[in-house]
């Protein structure tokens, strides 16, 4: 009886999330320890913020499959749990650092279904991404609405212990890539990211040019619809490193699922002394980029994405 209520727990949280909520990014957490065994019922996690006893799945992205517990008490960061929710036998051990979706309220995890395909609309849908667990240890989808589609994802194992940088660059050094470029007043500049598989970003870092020091960058991520997915602080971080990516972070990490279009940028303020490095045409002019002029620096909003290449209007990028 308890397990089939459990059951009927997801299903409820599946019907509640296919209504219109407004768009809310699903929270994450982290393994703060190990999970060195397929029994063990207490696991410890970074942050319980949203945890809630009897009313939370977390679902643990480690591995091709990940797991699904559901949440029993919570005493601080010590989170007793039921294993392998999706099915008796998908508990697993687990490495410390794994990253956790937290399901709660409304939040979904979608048991023993297709992914979801065809077009979307993300300003309808209550909680992204959406979890597709696989029952008896099958195969587990993350998906998300990117670009008006549904991009669907496999659990990879390196989620978040490297970074990736886009577009590569090759063995240059960094002084030799693009072309070192005086920033525009209020001026943002943005580069077509093609990731190739799911990742989940912490930040992004941006290519200085020749001279790092005085003016102001915010770094956002947008989707190939132009809808504003994560940005750093919008007060801004005043350039530094010459010749060097300099990494911000998002406030909030953001579960991007591939491979899919995306868009990196970087807003400027007023001031004209930093440098970026652009790309030219002649070396990744495939790429769609864009400046976009007239920009109220710390104010991101929708964009119209770019739809062709302007030489030196789009810069070089690391996804971290």
């Amino acid at each position: 009886m308890k397990n089939t209520l459990k059951t009927l727990f997801l299903s409820g949280l599946f019907l509640l999330a296919s209504m219109s909520f407004g768009q809310t990014i699903l929270p994450t957490t982290t393994l703060s320890a190990a999970v060195t065994t397929s029994s063990a019922t207490t696991i410890q996690v970074t942050s319980a913020t949203g945890i809630v006893a009897t009313s939370t799945v977390l679902f643990i992205a480690d591995g091709v499959n990940g797991e699904a517990v559901f949440v029993n008490s919570v005493s601080g960061t010590s989170i007793g749990v039921t294993r392998g929710y999706q099915s008796l036998g998908a508990a697993r051990p687990h490495v410390s650092g794994a990253l956790v979706f937290v399901a709660s309220g409304n939040a979904i995890l979608v048991v023993n279904v297709i992914p979801p395909s065809g077009s979307c609309t993300r300003s309808t849908l209550a909680y992204l991404p959406v979890i597709s667990l696989g029952v008896n240890g099958g195969s587990t989808y993350v998906s998300d609405c990117v670009g008006g589609v549904w991009v669907n994802g496999s659990i990879v194992p390196k989620l978040m212990n490297f970074q990736l940088q886009l577009p590569a660059i090759g063995s240059v050094a960094y002084t030799g890539a693009g072309t070192s470029t005086a920033k525009a007043t209020n001026t943002m500049y943005c580069t077509e990211i093609d990731l190739p598989y799911n990742k989940y970003l912490t930040g992004l870092g941006m290519l200085n040019g020749a001279t790092a020091t005085t003016d102001k960058w915010v770094l956002a991520l947008y989707d190939s619809s132009g809808n504003l997915l994560a940005n750093s602080a919008v007060a801004g971080a005043t350039a530094s490193g010459a010749s060097t990516f300099q990494k911000q972070a998002f406030t909030t990490p953001y579960y991007a699922v591939g491979p899919a279009q995306y868009f990196a940028c970087a807003q400027g303020d007023s001031g004209t002394t930093a440098t970026l490095n652009l790309i030219p045409t002649g070396t990744q002019d495939t790429l769609l980029v864009k400046k976009f002029a007239s920009q109220t620096f710390g104010t991101l909003a929708a964009i119209a994405v770019p739809t062709a290449f302007t030489t030196a209007s789009g810069g070089y990028w690391i996804l971290y």
